[in-house]
């Protein structure tokens, strides 16, 4: 009948419609962990330069030992990396190394500091990050997710 889309033309443009919506979402998800993890880097790292004596009870005394330098200098620098971490998911520089980095200091919180009842924030950042990394590698089909 005139008038009335043709049936494969109208599958056509819910399927090119659907992937569409599906790399938008796929893209709101990425920002969504780049900014979550930076805002809460940002925080923890401008905390640990403004207050590093709050964070020492956190440090186990086994760590404290083996420091080279004082621990309230440690946790400065340990701000220090974590404001750039915060830069560098919130810019896209360096995000994957970042990401797998940020991964990895949360793995050796709980492993070497242990696990007690705010581990499920280092869990939950954790996560974040793992996921995070995991969205940076491109294909063809998705690379304008991690376009900025």
């Amino acid at each position: 009948m005139a008038g009335e889309p043709h049936f494969y033309t109208e599958r056509l443009r819910k399927v090119l419609y659907n992937r569409r919506m599906e790399r938008d979402w796929k893209k709101a998800a990425f920002w969504a962990l780049r900014l979550g993890l930076s805002v809460t880097y940002f925080y923890s790292g401008t905390d640990l330069l403004l207050h590093p004596s709050a964070w020492v009870p956190y440090m186990p005394f086994w760590f404290k030992s083996l420091l080279p330098i004082d621990p309230l200098l440690y946790l400065q620098i340990q701000g220090v990396v974590e404001v750039l971490f915060a830069l560098s998911f919130l810019t896209g520089l360096f995000l994957r190394p970042v990401t797998l980095l940020a991964a990895f200091e949360m793995v050796s919180i709980l492993l070497f500091y242990g696990v007690d009842g705010v581990s499920f924030r280092d869990l939950g950042l954790l996560g974040a990050a793992a996921a995070l990394f995991f969205l940076t590698f491109e294909t063809r089909r998705d690379a304008n997710i991690t376009k900025t």
